[in-house]
């Protein structure tokens, strides 16, 4: 199973993946940078430079660079300085880097960008980002057929929504639907996110960091998370942990066939994490805490223990096969209060 990883250009993560870059279908990566809006909290500025000098150590992978915020401040749609800065920054790295493409979640933001500078997005993929949900033939074919009409390139590849991979009914009808239309996009899964499954919260969360990264409020969202939605309800009820549609490495060859890969998320959490998120999804096996490979989930990690090793063997077939109304069900729930410890019974605070 080929990987989607996250990039960062420190040293000895990129001499990591250039070690196992016949495992590599892309990475993808953020600047930080306030030209280019991502969905993430700019927790550093990565220099253009060190990121070229990286990129261009990994011969063959394709490159995409994360403009996936998910809304933008409304002047900025028609400010053409600004979008003159973006497609420049753009440019350059196509010219210098081989960028293949954008991940984007903003369509008005897609479009804007077409029309100021159609030059340069002729060149670049626009690859629907997760958090569009593509969960459907239809939704994809509502996204592609929107590329369509910018100057951007129709995507290569394509994430499907994390939900799906625990709906392998779904799952299979999105890839056969996408098969018969669009033979050449390769579809891949989110494996370590980690979040609640079908996230109630998620909408409402892609706005607010969305806000944050536009300067347009101060950041409350660790907050948030922590006081009123999944972080509390996690920690209060560690079966939403394992029903959380994530994908174990010991379970990526489940999807052989569906699948052209899977997708690592993690790059706010730095190098020593995604060393060993990658490692484990590359050799499809870890021992050790769950969490400790998880994304969102992570913040928990230093206050609950799920042994991955201890998970059963039929896991995979019990939460693929059963109908999601995890309160009704119980079966998570009742597996946690097995296997799972609590090292701290205290919510964590990210305020400190």
């Amino acid at each position: 199973m080929l990987l989607d990883v996250p990039f960062l250009p420190h040293d000895d993560y990129v001499t990591f993946l250039r070690e196992r870059s016949d495992r590599l279908a892309s990475v993808h990566f953020s600047l930080g940078d306030p030209r280019v809006s991502d969905a993430r909290q700019r927790l550093g500025t990565e220099h253009v430079e060190a990121v070229v000098r990286g990129l261009n150590r990994l011969p063959g992978v394709d490159r995409f660079l994360l403009m996936n915020g998910r809304v933008h401040r409304p002047e900025r749609y028609f400010d053409r300085a600004d979008l003159d800065r973006a497609a420049d920054l753009m440019e350059r790295l196509a010219d210098e880097a081989g960028l293949t493409g954008v991940i984007f979640a903003d369509p008005y933001y897609l479009q804007a960008l077409s029309d100021a500078r159609p030059g340069v997005c002729e060149r670049l993929e626009a690859v629907p980002s997760v958090n569009a949900v593509p969960d459907t033939p239809a939704k994809v074919f509502a996204q592609l057929d929107m590329i369509a009409g910018t100057a951007f390139r129709q995507p290569s590849r394509l994430v499907a929504d994390r939900a799906l991979n625990r709906d392998l009914d779904g799952l299979s009808a999105l890839a056969h639907g996408l098969r018969a239309r669009h033979v050449d996009v390769r579809l891949f899964l989110l494996a370590n996110e980690g979040c609640l499954y079908q996230c109630p919260y998620k909408p409402a969360h892609d706005a607010h960091l969305a806000l944050v990264v536009e300067g347009l409020c101060g950041d409350r969202t660790f907050a948030l998370n922590r006081e009123l939605g999944c972080v509390r309800r996690m920690l209060e009820e560690p079966g939403l942990m394992l029903a959380s549609p994530f994908i174990r490495p010991e379970d990526a060859g489940r999807y052989e066939g569906l699948v052209h890969g899977l997708k690592i998320c993690g790059r706010n959490r730095g190098a020593d994490f995604l060393l060993r998120a990658v490692a484990a999804y590359v050799e499809e096996r870890y021992v050790g805490n769950l969490l400790d490979l998880m994304d969102a989930m992570g913040d928990l990690a230093d206050r609950v223990h799920i042994p991955n090793h201890g998970l059963p063997a039929d896991f995979f077939e019990q939460v693929t096969a059963c109908d999601k109304a995890c309160r009704a069900c119980g079966l998570c729930a009742a597996l946690a209060g097995r296997i799972a410890e609590r090292t701290d019974p205290g919510l964590p605070d990210f305020t400190r």
